[in-house]
């Protein structure tokens, strides 16, 4: 009976074993580089995105800003005037005083906060993305600050109802609106106002001092509470404008 043997298989040296580990260790690892430096670079991508975002929210604060301003610019003055001159309304010709007083009662331009970035990256944990520290720092800052002026700004307004609702038992209005607060023409109107205040003895409901004095201490607190409002929002424009520029040189933006 014939043997027939199996054909020799050669076995492969250390060598040969150690190339081909070496070679699959390469192909893993470059694997595992090129998918996070394909990650880091989309991170970098989103990142940029969200800054790119929040300097664009920042930009429209600082125009809501502008207004704001400029209505407070306005209204303080009217305010002081108001309040320096309130001793007059117990006096004839007090027409003009009630009127500042009125109108300075009746609003203001609210700061409408422009956050959408900034929620979007909180609500998706975009937050670790930003790897630059003071630039996450800036921003929540700006972002605390604009809840301490808007705290203050719900406060005036909650003052302003209560102001409104203290003059409606004050001021005399109705000889104004029913006749003046007919009449679209402004010449006419003034002469119609004219005719009012030299007619009238004042135009006011009541002349009880203590009634009077609390209206008086009421409006001085509410133009207190303003001032301190516009002051609050004169520091968040130069913080927002502030921000807008470290983030653009951080990120190396055009402006």
């Amino acid at each position: 009976m014939e043997v027939h043997h199996p054909p020799h298989v050669g076995r492969k040296n250390f060598k040969e074993h150690f190339l081909e580990f070496l070679m699959l260790f390469l192909a893993v690892t470059l694997g595992f580089f090129a998918e996070n430096l394909r990650e880091h670079i989309g991170d970098n991508k989103k990142e940029r995105e969200y800054i790119q975002g929040m300097i664009s929210d920042l930009k429209k604060d600082t125009a809501n800003l502008t207004k704001v301003l400029r209505y407070y610019d306005m209204m303080l003055p009217m305010m002081d005037s108001g309040r320096m001159n309130f001793y007059k309304l117990q006096q004839p010709h007090s027409i003009e005083t009630v009127s500042r007083i009125q109108f300075s009662l009746g609003g203001f331009e609210d700061f409408i906060y422009t956050d959408a970035t900034l929620q979007q990256v909180k609500s998706s944990g975009g937050m670790m993305l930003i790897k630059n520290k003071l630039a996450v720092d800036s921003i929540l800052k700006y972002d605390s600050k604009v809840k301490t002026a808007l705290i203050n700004e719900k406060v005036l307004g909650e003052l302003m109802v209560s102001m409104q609702h203290s003059m409606a038992g004050v001021f005399n209005l109705q000889p104004i609106m029913e006749s003046a607060g007919r009449s679209t023409n402004p010449a006419e109107r003034k002469q119609i106002i004219d005719s009012l205040d030299n007619a009238m003895p004042d135009f006011l409901l009541t002349h009880n001092p203590a009634t009077l004095g609390q209206f008086y201490n009421d409006y001085t607190y509410y133009q207190t509470i303003t001032m301190l409002v516009k002051y609050l929002m004169t520091n968040l424009k130069e913080d927002a404008a502030n921000t807008i520029r470290f983030l653009q040189k951080a990120y190396k933006l055009k402006e």
